[in-house]
């Protein structure tokens, strides 16, 4: 009786794990592709896709890769914030105390704007969320202009990698089904 029904089902089994597998390997497939073509879209490739790995899980759909890339994009904004103040308590001079004051205040916008594009994203009022997140590109850019040659290859590298994020955030929201 025992092996009419492992010889029974037993294949039964194994194909139904071959495919499920093979499924799997679809839907990692699709996901990478998924975060593969935002990331084509930004200045560090790499930098983008090591981001979406850690921070989200299988699968991918947009609205989560949205949430995921606004929630690393504030996260790194306050990181962000927190080294412009310090720079500017830091400054020795007032036009450099001036000039990181103007990032202080953008940053501290764009933190407010993140936060309501995440709120947006969850209540689902998509014409909020793009309109939040096309905001802010200029607030990271307008630090950069103030800053001009004061600034320092440390702020450089936060800016390009908060632009990403914001990029991230931007085109995971055009993919999202409205």
């Amino acid at each position: 009786m025992v092996s009419l029904f492992t010889s029974y089902f037993l294949p039964l089994v194994l194909v139904a794990n071959i495919f499920n597998f093979q499924t799997s390997l679809c839907d990692i497939s699709a996901d990478e592709a998924l975060i593969a073509g935002i990331c084509k879209q930004v200045q560090d490739p790499p930098f983008c896709l090591t981001t979406f790995r850690q921070i989200l899980a299988h699968p991918y759909v947009p609205e989560e890769v949205t949430r995921a890339a606004i929630a690393q994009s504030l996260q790194n904004a306050n990181n962000n914030h927190a080294f412009i103040v310090a720079a500017k308590a830091a400054a020795k001079d007032k036009v450099t105390q001036d000039l990181y004051a103007i990032c202080d205040v953008g940053y501290g916008l764009m933190i407010t704007i993140l936060q309501d594009a995440a709120q947006s994203l969850a209540n689902k009022n998509y014409i909020a969320l793009e309109n939040d997140l096309s905001k802010c590109p200029r607030f990271v850019s307008d630090c950069q202009n103030a800053l001009g040659s004061k600034t320092t290859p440390e702020m450089l590298d936060r800016s390009r990698k908060q632009f990403d994020l914001l990029i991230m955030s931007n085109v995971a929201e055009g993919l999202i089904k409205k």
